[in-house]
């Protein structure tokens, strides 16, 4: 055995035997994206646009964090050139993106990238 694997060996045993647990990064909490919500609100433009047409929006649901965000949009199942982006406020402010149904195909949008904004200046 070479004599730095004998030596990780030995921290190695050091470790166990003093009860002691190593990571080597953080615990992974919750992902940005998980707080993002989206619902589709009664909406008179959107209806008349399209029947059984609603507002899509999105939500960021942290309590107190903003949200980074960059959202795919599908519209008939067919993924649209460019991307939402922007950030989201703390606490579930609606942002409005569009009607769910325009002549009568379904528009739909997918978080792509998330991200916490922890400085207040970003």
């Amino acid at each position: 055995m070479t004599d730095w694997a004998i030596k990780a060996l030995a921290c190695s045993l050091f470790v166990l035997s003093a009860g002691v647990v190593v990571t080597t990064a953080s615990e992974p909490g919750p992902e940005a994206h998980a707080f993002l919500e989206f619902e589709a609100n009664s909406d008179g433009k959107c209806q008349n646009l399209s029947r059984g047409g609603k507002l899509g929006v999105m939500r960021n649901r942290h309590p107190t964090l903003k949200i980074k965000f960059r959202l795919l949009r599908y519209f008939a199942e067919v993924r649209q050139s460019g991307r939402a982006t922007g950030i989201a406020p703390p606490g579930g402010n609606l942002i409005k993106l569009g009607c769910t149904k325009i002549g009568g195909r379904e528009q739909r949008w997918v978080v792509e990238r998330a991200e916490f904004l922890v400085d207040a200046s970003q």
